[in-house]
Formats: C-alpha cells, sequence, structure tokens
C-alpha cells in the first residue's frame, strides 16, 4: 500500500473563470467542478475526476442541451452566440468530447471573424483541457500555448492567468515539474495583481502539490498553509481540500505521521462535505496506508471498513479493491492467514475483471508473501511468477506509452520546424519587400530633401519675419505693463493722498470746529442760566440750542465717515465692531461680525483704512441693495495675508452686470482691491444672496 496523494485544480478549464460562476449557471444551468488528482510514484496511478452538475441526472444534461441548441440556431453571429457555443461545448466535454471539440473549434472560428479575444482564448484553452483529458499533454500544451499568446498580445490578464493554470497541469504530468510550477506562479502574480482572491487561493494550493512531487517539501508546506488559510478566509472548500491533501502529503514525506492523520481526517471530512467522493476514497486509502505504517491495526481495520462500505456505496470499483486489500494486510498482520487469502482472493477477482494491473500486481506479492509465510513454496513461486508477468505488463506499457510520447514530442518538433521554415520563408520575403522599399525610400528621399531644402529656406525666412514682428510686439507689451505700473503707482498714491487727506480733514474737523461749536454751546448754554429772557426768546434761545446740537451731531458724523474715530485710537478689529454693532442696533439688518488671529499692530495704517472702506462699501451696498434679514461679516489673518468675507441671504444679482457697470461703489471698490494688490471674487445668483471673498497677501505694507 502506498502513500500521499497530491491534488491539482483547474480552472475550470478557462470558461467558468472567463466568466462570472453565477452568470454562467443562471445562463445554462451548469454546476460542475473538474479536479485532477494525481498520486505519487509509489502509487502509480493517474486518477481523473470529472464531477458535473452537481447530481444533475442525464435528463436535466439533455434539457440543458436541447435549450442551449435552441438558443444556437436563433443567435446571431455576435459575442452572445460565441457565449451560447462555450455552454454548448462545455456541457458536452464530460459526456461527448468529440462534439465539444466540435463546438469549441465552430467558436474560435467565430471569434475569430468577430476579433473576440474572450472566444479565442476560451476555445484554445478547453479544447486543450479535452486533450490533456485523453493523455495528449503534448497536444494540449501547443493549444494553450497559442492561447497564451492571444491573451499576452490582448493583455486580458484575467484569461491569461486561466490559461496559465491550466497549462501547468500537462507539463506536470509529463514530468516538467518545473515549467509547471514556473506558470502556477505566473498565475498567481496575475491573480493577486487583480485581487483575485478566489483563484489565487486555488493557485497556491496547485503550486504545494508540485513543489510535493519535487521534494522540496518545505515550499510544498508553506504554499498549502496559503491555501488553506486563504481558502478558508474566501469559503473556497476546494482549495482548502487541496491545500489538506498536499499538506498530508507534506506531513507523511517528514514521517510526521501523527499529524498527518490528522489533516487526512480533515480532508476526508470536507470531500464528504463537497461530495468529492473519489478524493475520499482516496483519501481513507491512504490514512488506511498510514495505520498500517505505525502499526495501528485496530484502526487500521476500523477505517479499512469505513473505505469498503463507502465504495461500495458509491459503487466505486477501485475503491471496493483497496478496501479488501486493507482488511487483507490486517488480517495478516495479526497472522489469521485464512481471511487474509480470502480478501486478497476478492482484490484478485475484483482487478483482473476492472483491469486494476496496478492492484493486480500489488495483489499477487500479497498472496506470494502469505503462502510463503505458511511454508507453502509452490504458492509462492506461483503467485511470484504471476507478480512478475503483471510488471512486465506494465513495464511494456510504460515503454509503449514513452514511446509514444516521444513520437508525439517528435511530431510536435516536426511541426515547429515546419513553422519555422514558413517563418524564415515570410522573413526572405520580408526583406526583399524592405529592399524594393529602400530603393523607392532613397529615390523618394532624394526628391523630398530638395524640397525640404526649399520649404527650410523659406520657413527660416518667415521665421525672422515672425521673430521681428514677435519682437516689436514685446516691447509694446512691456510699455503697455510700465504704463498699467504706473497708473497703479499713481492710483496708490491718490489712494493713500485720500486716506491721509481724509485723516488730517476728521481730525480738524473733530478737533477744531468740533471744539469751538462745543465751547459755542458751553457759553450759550451758561448765558441762559444768568440772564432774564421771556418766554418768547427763550423758545426761539431753545429752537436754536437744537440747531446747534444737530450741527455738532452731523460734524462728528462727517469726521467718524472720513475716519473713524475707533479706528485711528483702536486699530482695525475695534472699528469694524464698532460699526457693525453700529448697523445692528439700528435695525436695519441682522449684521454678525466675527473676527480671527488680528494683530492690531501688523496691519498698516494706509491697509486698515482701505479695509474699513471696503467693508463699509459692501455693507452699504447690502443695506441699499440686497433687501436681506442677515448679513456677516469676517475678516481672518493667515500669516501676513487677510481674508475677507462679506455674506448676506438678499436677493442678489446677475454677476454679469459689473463687466459693464460703471457705478462709483464697484470702481471704489475694485480700486481699493488692486491698490492692496488683492483678489475680489463675487458669487451670486438671482434670489441666493451674495458673498464676497476678497484676499490681501500683505498687509504689513
Amino acid at each position: 500500500m502506498s502513500l500521499g496523494v497530491v491534488l491539482h485544480i483547474r480552472n475550470i478549464n478557462s470558461w467558468l473563470i472567463l466568466y462570472k460562476y453565477k452568470e454562467a449557471v443562471s445562463y445554462c444551468n451548469l454546476s460542475f467542478t473538474n479536479k485532477v488528482f494525481k498520486m505519487n510514484r509509489l502509487l502509480l496511478i493517474l486518477i481523473f475526476l470529472f464531477l458535473s452538475y452537481n447530481s444533475i441526472c442525464q435528463s436535466q444534461w439533455t434539457k440543458d442541451r436541447d435549450s442551449l441548441l435552441k438558443v444556437l440556431s436563433n443567435s446571431k453571429e455576435d459575442s452572445n452566440k460565441a457565449l451560447t457555443m462555450t455552454y454548448l461545448g462545455a456541457q458536452y466535454m464530460y459526456n461527448q468530447p468529440d462534439s465539444a471539440i466540435f463546438y469549441f473549434k465552430a467558436l474560435y472560428q467565430l471569434s475569430n471573424k468577430l476579433n473576440y479575444v474572450r472566444g479565442l482564448v476560451n476555445s484554445l484553452s478547453l479544447q486543450a483541457a479535452i486533450l490533456s483529458d485523453q493523455g495528449k499533454p503534448y497536444e494540449s500544451i501547443i493549444l494553450d500555448s497559442q492561447a497564451i499568446v492571444i491573451a499576452t498580445k490582448a493583455h486580458y490578464l484575467k484569461g491569461l492567468a486561466a490559461v496559465y493554470n491550466n497549462i501547468a497541469i500537462p507539463y506536470n504530468n509529463i514530468g516538467d515539474h518545473a515549467t509547471s510550477v514556473d506558470y502556477y506562479l505566473k498565475a498567481s502574480l496575475i491573480d493577486e495583481q487583480l485581487h483575485d482572491d478566489y483563484n489565487l487561493a486555488m493557485a497556491y494550493a496547485n503550486i504545494s502539490g508540485v513543489y510535493n512531487e519535487m521534494k522540496e517539501y518545505k515550499k510544498g508546506y508553506s504554499y498549502s498553509l496559503k491555501g488553506i488559510s486563504l481558502g478558508h478566509l474566501l469559503n473556497n472548500l476546494a482549495a482548502v481540500e487541496s491545500g489538506l491533501i498536499n499538506l498530508g502529503s507534506f506531513l507523511i514525506a517528514s514521517k510526521n505521521y501523527d499529524s498527518a492523520l490528522i489533516v487526512l481526517h480533515d480532508a476526508k471530512n470536507l470531500s464528504k462535505k463537497l461530495n468529492d467522493n473519489g478524493i475520499a476514497i482516496n483519501v481513507l486509502n491512504n490514512i488506511c496506508a498510514l495505520y498500517a505504517e505505525i502499526g495501528k491495526l485496530d484502526l487500521l481495520k476500523k477505517n479499512a471498513t469505513e473505505l469498503l462500505h463507502f465504495a461500495i456505496s458509491i459503487n466505486n470499483k477501485q475503491g471496493i479493491c483497496n478496501g479488501w486489500s486493507s482488511l487483507s494486510e490486517y488480517y495478516f498482520d495479526i497472522k489469521n492467514y485464512s481471511k487474509a487469502t480470502y480478501y486478497n482472493r476478492r482484490v484478485i477477482q475484483s482487478a483482473i475483471k476492472n483491469h486494476f494491473a496496478e492492484t493486480l500486481r500489488y495483489a499477487y506479492k500479497s498472496s506470494a508473501n502469505i503462502e510463503l509465510i505458511q511454508g507453502n513454496i509452490n504458492g509462492y513461486k506461483h503467485y511470484d511468477k504471476l507478480k512478475d508477468s503483471i510488471e512486465n505488463i506494465l513495464l511494456s506499457d510504460k515503454i509503449v506509452k514513452n514511446t509514444q510520447e516521444f513520437e508525439a514530442k517528435y511530431a510536435l518538433n516536426k511541426k515547429q520546424t515546419e513553422i519555422d521554415l514558413l517563418n524564415k520563408e515570410q522573413k526572405i520575403q520580408q526583406l526583399t519587400l524592405k529592399q524594393q522599399n529602400f530603393i523607392n525610400w532613397i529615390l523618394a528621399s532624394t526628391l523630398l530633401a530638395v524640397i525640404l531644402i526649399g520649404f527650410l529656406y523659406y520657413r527660416n525666412y518667415l521665421q525672422k519675419k515672425k521673430l521681428l514682428i514677435a519682437d516689436a510686439l514685446l516691447q509694446q507689451q512691456r510699455i503697455t505693463e510700465l504704463e498699467k505700473e504706473k497708473q497703479l503707482l499713481a492710483a496708490q498714491a491718490v489712494l493713500q493722498g485720500q486716506v491721509e487727506e481724509r485723516t488730517r480733514l476728521a481730525k480738524d474737523l473733530h478737533d477744531g470746529l468740533g471744539g469751538i461749536l462745543s465751547s459755542a454751546k458751553y457759553s450759550f448754554s451758561h448765558m441762559k442760566d444768568n440772564m432774564i429772557i421771556t418766554p418768547e426768546n427763550a423758545a426761539a434761545f431753545e429752537k436754536s440750542m437744537n440747531m446747534l446740537d444737530k450741527s455738532i451731531s452731523e460734524l462728528r458724523r462727517v469726521a467718524h465717515n472720513m475716519m473713524p474715530e475707533a479706528l485711528m485710537k483702536f486699530g482695525l478689529d475695534t472699528a469694524l465692531k464698532d460699526f457693525c454693532n453700529s448697523i445692528e442696533q439700528s435695525g436695519a439688518i441682522q449684521l454678525t461680525y466675527q473676527s480671527f488671529e488680528i494683530d492690531e499692530a501688523s496691519i498698516s495704517k494706509t491697509t486698515a483704512a482701505s479695509v474699513y472702506r471696503i467693508i463699509q462699501e459692501l455693507v452699504n451696498n447690502i443695506l441699499k441693495h440686497a433687501d436681506a434679514k442677515k448679513a456677516l461679516v469676517q475678516l481672518v489673518r493667515k500669516d501676513i495675508a487677510l481674508s475677507i468675507t462679506v455674506e448676506d441671504d438678499g436677493k442678489g444679482f446677475d454677476k454679469n452686470i459689473l463687466q459693464n457697470n460703471d457705478g462709483i461703489g464697484y470702481l471704489n471698490l475694485q480700486n481699493r482691491v488692486t491698490y492692496l494688490n488683492g483678489t475680489i471674487d463675487i458669487q451670486t445668483a438671482t434670489n441666493n444672496g451674495t458673498s464676497v471673498n476678497i484676499e490681501i497677501p500683505n498687509i504689513t505694507i
């Protein structure tokens, strides 16, 4: 009995990988999984398991096929028809492979006509899968290689990963494990790039299997753990199952039998859960072999009985033989040779009937050992000769198989040589054509050179002319810029002069004329107290005093408007707060003032005065035109920059009128902002309020 089983999962031969699984199922009610299991060299049995339709009966298969044939007959020649051919070929794939190949070839012709890359890749890779399953690995590799070329040129990464995964299987089957693992690794890299963790888990499981076959058990162990971990995370039970079996192979190879048994029991339970009966049979067989290896005979009998009953329940002939063989080994170990002979003869009868050559060889060997230990030399010689005859048959079959593989490889090399010759002939034709084209090119180039020289001379003349014109324009532009700078300096001077003049006039009015009027009022009030005035004259005196009070108030208002007292004494922030509070208290509008990080000492008087006038102008515009209920004035300092925001919830206006507006208010506002080297942004719309944002880069100037 042999130990170790390696599991490889094909990416469902790319068609379920290239199309979403649920779309495929809903389209034609298909649900199948194709898995390839390969025993190690000691077992010498290559088992292909094809689980199709998930317990769908033959009548359902026929119904699905007929439905797809009907759809195909009514389809136009487009990508949908290509999809239908793909699904129909997949229906036939594990029932009538020849019909499947017919539809896949038709798929290739249609996809080639439509330049449909996905269909081309599917057609080639699905045909390759059938050939691989039919024991034609080299033919399979050629088709998958063509699919790789097409997918690579089209940068079709999803399909490329699937084909890489599929081509690795025939390479592994012919013993080229290095190439096989290289393709699996390429598939995993693309899966990582596409974040396709589901297929990545399967790729890890496959990689672990190949490394185990290469006897690089540490790498196999590492990748099997990756596959199990990612499979559990994504509920990809097929990847978990494969990872567990390959992990068991590693543990068996490292003679860690107790841990191997735990892992194989988990794999057995999972395979039964997934209805992967063939896998369950092989795992049970390996469990029996392990118990025989470590001498746990009671457990050997228990699991051999379980294996036999399970194999009988699913009518698995090979599993039944394995169960009888394990029971024979159990009874041989406990020296019950009659029962050992009984079960071994049943193995021989079934193996002869079902043509299980390797099983028959092992059974003859067991019979020879039973006869020998009982001292029956003639019986021993009889079964030993039978065993040798089976070994000769197996050797002959291996030679024939190797010869067939050699012939197939030779045919492929011959075909490749023909392709290379055709490519060489094509290259010679291309070189001849290139030579003729080269001569024509020289003649044409000479003519073009003459034309080009004349053209360059003419273009050089035009270029010089353009440079002269450009130089003149540049000088004119520089003159214009200097004039603008001059105008800006003049405007700055005027504004600065206005500020200074306003300050002087405000101070003279307030301190000079205001003081005189206040003194006159005091004198008149003192005179009234020291004089006897008739009632008529008293009324006239009071009226004059009221007029004097109004004159003083008006004088103060004019002086305040010219240069607010708060601005001169306490700075910009206090002046604006005082201004906004006065507007708020008047009841004209609900006006909110906010300021952040304002440092009065860092703001020059000229800048402060200009900012005050800007905000004053904007607030007056709101009061006059906006019909607003609420407004906001916000002042924010950012390093040496200043941000001004004035917003209202009024009726707004059409912003385009500012382009043709010659009003003094907006012109003054624009001039003040320009003077401060600032920028102004006005956001408004009819019935949507107005927001004005002004950014002043340097408040220290």
